[in-house]
This record gives C-alpha cells, structure tokens and sequence, in this order.
C-alpha cells in the first residue's frame, strides 16, 4: 500500500515559508508608516488650503490680512476661539478667510481633536510673507508653506 502524503517536515517547510513572506510584506508595506504619509498628504494640502484663503482675502483687501495675523506663530482656532496671548497665542481668522476656502470651513488637523484648534499655526515673516504651517506633521521639516 502506497499512500500519498506530507511528511511533518514538509508541513513545517511550508508554514516556516508562510511566515518569513508575511514578515517581509508587513516591512515592506509598514502600515504605520503609510498611516503618516497619508496623514501628512492631508496635512500639506490643509496648509495650502489656509494659506491660499489668506492671500485671496488680502488679494480683495486691498492688501491687508486678517487681524492678529502678525510675526507671532499663532493656532488657527477652527470655530470661534477666546484669543489669547502667550504661552498659547490662538487666532480666530474663520469669519475672514471661511469664503475662500475649498470645503467652506477651516481644516482640520488629522490627529487634532477635542479642542476648538484647527492644529495649523500661522505668522508673518520680516519679509511680510504669510507662513501657516503644520506642527504636528511627522515629517522633518514641519510641513510649511516656506521651508525654513
């Protein structure tokens, strides 16, 4: 009688095999890793957003910025927010640059949450050029409209 079967070492070939590829997917494809491109895709595309609504609301303001926008590295407040000055200066620009963004509404950060902070910052440099920027962005440099 000639029965046809696999042996215990070639089931444990075939799971060690098994094993070792799904290792090497799992690193190649690093989920965490995509987790925060993804996140920081969203990221760069919130900050343009912002700061395009700022210079279109300079554009038809005869030049002038929303208040409080100023050398200061201001949070962007997503709805109304109490303005406050230092340690944590916050800003609330929603009411001026809200008809010039592309979703009607101040962005949100992807991690942001439980506060009324967009998790953008926004200021002016000596040059008088607008820099929002993302600070909770994994990247190095800060996502930013000027890399500094």
């Amino acid at each position: 009688m000639n029965k046809k079967a696999f042996t215990i070492l070639e089931i444990l070939l075939v799971i060690s095999l098994l094993g070792i590829l799904t290792i090497v997917i799992i690193q190649l494809t690093n989920p965490s890793q995509q987790i925060s491109r993804i996140q920081d895709s969203q990221r760069e595309a919130d900050v343009f957003n912002i700061y395009s609504a700022i210079n279109q609301y300079r554009d038809n303001n005869a030049g002038k910025l929303p208040d409080g926008i100023n050398l200061d590295d201001k949070a962007i407040c997503r709805i109304q927010c109490e303005e406050t000055g230092l340690p944590n200066p916050q800003i609330d620009i929603s009411a001026d640059i809200t008809p010039y963004l592309r979703l009607g509404s101040i962005p949100v950060d992807p991690v942001q949450s439980g506060t009324v902070l967009s998790g953008y910052k926004v200021r002016v440099d000596n040059q008088g050029r607008v820099i929002v920027s993302a600070p909770l962005s994994t990247e190095t440099p800060i996502i930013s409209t000027i890399q500094e």
